[in-house]
């Protein structure tokens, strides 16, 4: 009995580990360079890294992703990463889509474009079936203000700043 039990967790374990090897986000490094201990901007070098150098995205902490390549492990900056076309984050909400959320919280970076260079902006389209799917997302002000009466929130109007005076 207690070897089959054994067997389970040891199978279980092994389950877990292939799936989230699996689960993992594949990205590219964008440009050359250093691969840090730590997510600082002054921590010590854990290895070079070479732009298109493929990378697996092991945990995000804020602006920072740390990867694995290679056999090495270390912290870059997201700026510096191309998530895999189609590469899905485990749990994001649409599936396909890299998402750019980071760290615990679950609140998105904005610390710039993440994974497009200037070639890619360049030859930009738009997506009009995702021009069409934000349109319906749209609420009339009625059901605004429905949706508000009923959360008991109170209409408050903020009047506009004073443009003041320019520093120079």
């Amino acid at each position: 009995m207690m070897r089959r039990c054994a067997a389970i967790l040891l199978a279980a374990v092994l389950l877990c580990r292939v799936t989230s090897a699996e689960a993992a986000e594949k990205g590219q490094i964008l440009r050359a360079g250093d691969l840090l201990a730590q997510p600082f901007i002054d921590a010590a070098k854990a290895g070079p890294v070479t732009a298109n150098q493929p990378v697996t995205i092991l945990e995000r902490r804020g602006a920072w992703a740390s990867v694995e390549s290679n056999g090495t492990k270390g912290w870059v900056r997201l700026l510096n990463l191309r998530l895999e076309a189609g590469a899905a984050r485990p749990g994001a909400s649409r599936p396909g889509m890299a998402s750019l959320r980071t760290g615990s919280s679950g609140r998105t970076a904005t610390t710039g474009i993440k994974g497009m260079d200037e070639e890619d902006i360049r030859n930009a389209t738009p997506d009009y079936q995702e021009l069409e799917l934000l349109g319906t997302l749209a609420v009339t002000a009625d059901d605004a203000r429905a949706t508000a009466q009923k959360a008991a929130l109170k209409e408050n109007t903020v009047a506009y700043l004073d443009k003041g005076r320019s520093r120079k």
